[in-house]
């Protein structure tokens, strides 16, 4: 009778047994096919940038990428250090920062074109108080002029002007590092001169209390002169090929979006800095998926003229390649 009784047990419930088995299978399947995001470590950006409006578009996530952000940077700190030290694996920057870097040790490539300048829309604008005697880029010999952190962008444009116009190099830079530090720091008086960069720029002058004397423009007379450049190490360049073409696909597809939508994407940065869309200014991008050559040499030369480097001891190529650039 027992036995009669498993058995009927056993034919009653085995069906339920083998739906159960084939739905764990079904189950474990379903999750092994969902693909799994690849995390790109980035440093969290406080001035516009295109990394995280990509983000936000879902331009990386098409691509099966993940962006973590970081923090920001701290004072001192450059992004180049801190992918060549494995903090983060992606870094944007201008070129001239890329090849110090590379020339100090670091196994470092740019994979990708980032901002450039714009005669209506800066890469830098230089700032003074309303009531400042300073009346034109010629007047700030002999003042303090605040800097986020060494670079061609900050205190370089600056020093190529007054070598141009044979004015001497005699100005106090004061490293203020975060976002909106340098216009605060203008309005109280503690600097001169504001070397402000978007969305810094378009807050300072919609509060008010403060003028333009000049923009990065305006010195050089080039859009190839404001260019930054995106990168990796070459070390994850070689282990994860088609995650760098998928980020320059992103970048690409970013850059001509917020060529064509300033506006919207002021809004998008605005959101992720906390402050008023219409207070934000924004920055325009290289048109093109890759690396310009020309434009590469010309950092070289204001670079070399700066003396950042002796002349040959880098070569351009050395810095960039067009390998992961996406295909028009």
């Amino acid at each position: 009778m027992r036995k009669k009784l498993f058995l009927f047990l056993f034919l009653l419930l085995a069906p339920l047994l083998i739906v159960g088995c084939g739905k764990a299978d079904e189950n474990k399947q379903t999750s092994a096919g969902e693909k799994k995001l690849f995390k790109v470590r980035v440093a969290t950006q406080s001035i516009f940038n295109e990394v995280p409006i990509a983000d936000d578009l879902g331009f990386f996530k098409e691509e099966g990428i993940e962006i973590e952000y970081t923090g920001i940077l701290k004072p001192g700190q450059s992004e180049f250090l801190s992918v060549a030290q494995g903090v983060n694996d992606a870094f944007g920057n201008h070129p001239s920062g890329l090849a110090q870097a590379i020339l100090g040790g670091a196994k470092l490539k740019a994979i990708a074109p980032g901002m450039v300048d714009h005669k209506d829309i800066p890469h830098v604008n230089y700032l003074v108080r309303e009531d400042s005697p300073i009346k034109s880029l010629d007047d700030i010999v002999g003042k303090k002029v605040g800097i986020t952190g060494p670079n061609v962008c900050n205190e370089g444009y600056l020093k190529l002007y007054l070598k141009k116009h044979n004015l001497p190099d005699n100005v106090e830079w004061v490293t203020l590092p975060q976002g909106g530090q340098q216009e605060q720091a203008l309005k109280q008086g503690l600097i001169d001169v504001a070397t402000s960069h978007p969305p810094y720029i378009g807050i300072a002058l919609k509060q008010g209390g403060v003028r333009s004397i000049g923009t990065s423009y305006d010195i050089l007379q080039s859009s190839a002169a404001g260019l930054s450049v995106r990168g990796f190490s070459e070390k994850f360049i070689k282990d994860n090929p088609e995650v760098v073409k998928g980020y320059a696909r992103a970048l690409y597809r970013a850059r001509v979006w917020i060529n064509s939508h300033q506006k919207e994407a002021s809004e998008l940065f605005a959101k992720r800095v906390n402050l008023k869309p219409e207070d934000v200014s924004g920055r325009m991008y290289h048109p093109a998926p890759a690396i310009n050559a020309s434009d590469i040499e010309l950092w070289f030369a204001m670079s070399e003229e700066l003396g950042l480097w002796k002349k040959g001891a880098i070569k351009p190529t050395d810095i960039y390649t067009n390998e992961f650039a996406p295909k028009q």
